[in-house]
């Protein structure tokens, strides 16, 4: 039997997706609105805010999609034991041994911040870090500790609804969830979480995209849908944008919830901003492997939880360099860039272990397109 070839496309919007938070946590210093970030840098441009809730919109929501998207293929195609071995060697261990030391190195960050910059309050209508009665924070490690959630989540309801046939479009999913995750929590998007105990909301919410990803695994068809829907997609999400944009200028979130209308259009652009990510890397980028977007898509684990104290390090070391604030990102970016992908590099080509004959078909298999 011939082996399906993987999607590379989708490998790439992995690689695109790491990159977006990347590009967006490497900027969050430059933003006018106190965020309560490590420091606050003395070049600030409006135009970074904007940047940062599009991207804060979308690129995690799309991490949960391919996780949930690769998860069904694993599970379908080499078993429960490969499955849960995989949650264990990429999320559990990772997790377990870096949550300590990131958690320290941010804590000492943001302390070393302070003392260097002074920081704006952050005003009483902007989302809360929610964070741990414990001394150790999830910080941006709540992503890994949420999948290892949804994973087991997702284990329970494939084994219960095995059997369950649908027509509906897996889409209808996130667009339900997230609009009436939003609405009831009556915000635009959801808080950081930071604490071990499991914010509902926030787990619903990000659920609905890793239930989507899941869906789609075994409707190829509805995939290659979201290659035709690619541009449509990106032509409706700046009317959805514009929607916030105007909600947020007039400052209705500052004195009252924003309207239901308002929720719905941000909750639709993080879905349009995905169908487009996902469309148009299976529409350009599927045909052929293309290198550096391979190594940044497997190094995508390593580089989310290294890129953080790593930006942040640059961040405090700049804030003093009269740099132009453009000039200035682009050094923090390039510089946690190329140490987080030259620490996976160096990781991988030491320690890599060899795959037995049974993970290579699982891996070959995986985010393969079903016939």
């Amino acid at each position: 039997m011939t082996t399906p070839a993987r999607h590379h496309g989708l490998d790439a919007a992995r690689a695109l997706a790491m990159m977006f938070v990347l590009s967006g946590h490497a900027m969050v210093s430059f933003t006018v609105t106190p965020v309560g970030w490590a420091i606050q840098d003395r070049a600030q441009f409006l135009g970074v805010d904007l940047y940062a809730w599009v991207v804060r919109a979308f690129a995690m929501p799309t991490f949960f999609w391919l996780a949930g998207y690769f998860g069904r293929a694993l599970l379908d195609g080499a078993g429960f034991r490969a499955f849960m071995r995989n949650r264990v060697t990429r999320i559990l261990a990772p997790l377990a041994v870096m949550l300590v030391p990131v958690s320290y190195a941010l804590s000492y960050l943001w302390d070393w911040g302070r003392e260097v910059g002074t920081r704006a309050a952050v005003a009483d209508n902007m989302p809360k870090l929610k964070g741990s009665e414990f001394e150790i924070l999830l910080g941006h490690l709540w992503f890994l500790y949420y999948l290892l959630w949804l994973s087991l989540a997702a284990i329970a309801i494939h084994v219960l609804a095995r059997h369950v046939r649908t027509r509906v479009p897996a889409i209808f999913l996130p667009v339900v969830v997230t609009t009436a995750v939003l609405l009831w929590l009556g915000a635009m998007h959801t808080d950081t979480p930071l604490g071990f105990v499991p914010d509902v909301p926030i787990l619903v919410y990000m659920g609905a995209f890793f239930g989507w990803g899941w869906l789609v695994q075994a409707r190829p068809a509805e995939l290659a849908r979201y290659s035709r829907y690619a541009w449509p997609a990106l032509a409706l999400a700046p009317v959805f944008l514009a929607i916030v944009i105007a909600t947020l200028y007039r400052g209705l979130s500052v004195v009252e919830s924003p309207p239901a209308y308002a929720i719905a259009a941000s909750a639709l652009f993080s879905i349009a901003c995905i169908v487009f990510l996902l469309g148009a890397c299976m529409r350009y980028l599927d045909a052929r492997p293309r290198p550096l977007l391979q190594l940044a898509s497997r190094a995508s684990y390593w580089c989310y939880i290294l890129h953080v104290p790593v930006a942040v390090l640059f961040q405090i070391l700049l804030y003093n360099v009269p740099l132009f604030g453009p000039l200035k990102y682009l050094v923090i970016l390039t510089a946690t860039t190329v140490i987080c992908l030259g620490v996976y590099a160096l990781g991988s080509s030491r320690f890599s272990p060899r795959k037995t004959e049974r993970t290579q078909r699982a891996v070959s298999r995986i985010n393969a397109p079903q016939r």
